[in-house]
């Protein structure tokens, strides 16, 4: 017998290859022998992601549903050819299973697959699906979800494959320990961090807010530190040389398992993926969600963590003045609390969850024959 294959596709934010990396990594723990390739968009981040990894990787052409009707023929003739690419890698490879990542990258191999009869998932992290999740959804042997209340942006019958799980997260963020963080990213052992992460593209607006709120950092460099990620291609903040503020800055962080091991205290976006790995660590956090997606996924994404406890919400109003007084109002008195941010961390100890890579994996060796993974939605 033949040792297994599982293609793993999407891509195009970053966010959505790491639970299938976390997947990949616990197939490989169980499997040692099994090959998993990764189908990919072309953007940048995807192999900025995936190159430094074991696995085979095989960038699509395929693109994001257009916004206006000038985009539909290129939409088209991008996705002809990575249909014609989906069938011949699914017919060429055999794979034991597939698993949709989520996005518009998803798409081609999961429809394929699923079409001639291979056991196939797709992982929905965020609390509200996109478009490409909502079709896919009708396709898939199953779908993992991160929220409970995702069940119900499924159609009827997608609904009632609908397993929550929680979001794969990689192993290291359940081993990486903060003093082994603090050597490597030059911290100081005597600090409180604050972590500030933008995402795998980063965050302008929050770059410009920390920025502006330079000085009250510095009135805190006594107890509190930084470590900054600006995200790829952003301008890192303007006054990070605040006198006496212990301040790392990176354009790009590998070892996210490590950052969150030094953070106190992260402020960031509302990914779903932040989000797990924010649930994973225990880790408290103010979080400033996305303002412009439509849906906005990424507010509902921090409400559970809000509504623990675990995390408060800073809505981003675009305007760096506005921000960092908003910043000053929600950020600063975290900061300034001890009493506050232990509650916090406390609330953020109690949602943890650690198996939704390890359910995920299983599914798949088991070539989807069983349907007894997760917690299946309500009413199915």
């Amino acid at each position: 017998m033949s040792d297994p294959i599982y293609i793993f596709a999407g891509g195009g934010t970053g966010g959505h290859l790491y639970p299938g990396l976390a997947v990949a990594e616990q197939l490989r723990a169980t499997q040692p022998a099994a090959k998993i390739v990764f189908a990919c968009s072309d953007r940048s981040i995807d192999r900025h992601i995936l190159d430094p990894t074991p696995h085979a990787v095989v960038v699509q052409p395929v693109r994001p549903m257009p916004r206006s009707l000038r985009g539909w023929g290129g939409f088209a003739r991008a996705y002809l050819r990575s249909a014609r690419q989906a069938r011949q890698m699914v017919g060429d490879l055999k794979p034991a299973g597939v698993l949709g990542l989520g996005g518009f990258a998803a798409g081609p191999i999961v429809s394929r697959a699923a079409a001639v009869g291979v056991p196939t998932a797709l992982l929905n992290p965020d609390a509200v699906p996109g478009k490409a999740n909502r079709l896919l959804g009708r396709r898939v042997d199953v779908i993992f979800t991160q929220f409970e209340p995702t069940a119900e942006a499924f159609s009827g019958a997608a609904r009632r494959k609908v397993r929550r799980v929680g979001c794969p997260v990689r192993s290291g963020f359940a081993t990486a320990r903060r003093a082994e963080a603090v050597e490597h990213f030059e911290l100081r052992a005597d600090r409180r961090t604050l972590l500030v992460n933008g995402g795998s593209l980063g965050a302008a607006s929050i770059n410009e807010a920390i920025g502006q709120l330079s000085a009250e950092l510095a009135e805190l460099a006594d107890r509190w530190q930084v470590l900054h990620v600006t995200g790829r291609s952003k301008p890192p903040p303007a006054g990070r040389d605040a006198s006496g503020l212990h301040l790392r800055v990176l354009e790009y962080c590998r070892r996210m398992d490590l950052a969150c091991a030094a953070a106190d205290l992260v402020l960031s976006r509302a990914g779903a993926v932040t989000v797990a790995e924010l649930t994973a660590t225990a880790t408290p956090a103010v979080l400033i969600p996305y303002p412009y997606h439509a849906d906005q996924h990424q507010r509902l994404n921090a409400d559970a963590l809000c509504r623990a406890g675990a995390a408060v919400l800073c809505e981003d109003a675009r305007d760096a003045r506005l921000n960092a007084q908003r910043l000053r109002d929600v950020l600063l008195p975290v900061l300034r609390e001890p009493e506050r941010l232990g509650r916090m961390q406390q609330a953020a100890g109690a949602r943890r969850i650690t198996d939704a890579a390890e359910q995920v994996a299983r599914w798949l060796a088991d070539g989807g024959r069983r349907a007894d993974y997760g917690r299946a939605s309500e009413g199915s």
